[in-house]
């Protein structure tokens, strides 16, 4: 059984002039605490996980670019990409819709705290997420 969870999400539309950080949104529904804090929680557009151990973190997104070309999402933790939590599909011509899902599992050290972002880049133009859920479940 999960220990904690988080469901959230951004059905904003976010154009990101030669990529960057998604903004991953607000929390829709989750549970679990740690020191009168949710142990996982959206704060400035990242996760924030508040308790070592393992999570597993799947983002899902509908994207477009302003050019015919890839785009990529990239899972960061701590400002690190991750080698293995990255996905990118191909955009047939500007303005086409993909969907990008990017799944699993992050460790966060004993005692410690991490920040889960999203990257989005494109092979060439801006990438747009128009939009994204996210969810991470401490196990």
């Amino acid at each position: 059984m999960a220990k904690a969870l988080l469901f959230g999400g951004n059905s904003t539309p976010q154009t990101l002039t030669g990529g960057g950080i998604v903004n991953l949104g607000t929390a829709i529904h989750g549970f679990g605490c740690t020191c009168c804090q949710k142990t996982i929680d959206l704060t400035n557009g990242g996760v924030v996980l508040r308790e070592g151990g393992y999570y597993d973190a799947t983002f899902s997104a509908v994207v477009t670019n302003s050019e015919a070309g890839y785009v990529t999402l990239t899972l960061y933790q701590d400002g690190v990409a991750s080698a293995v939590i990255t996905g990118s599909e191909a955009i047939a011509a500007a303005g086409d819709p993909a969907s990008i899902t990017i799944s699993g599992a992050v460790l966060v050290p004993r005692c410690g705290t991490s920040t889960l972002t999203v990257v989005a880049t494109a092979s060439a133009g801006n990438p747009t997420v128009n939009s994204i859920s996210d969810k991470v479940v401490k196990l």
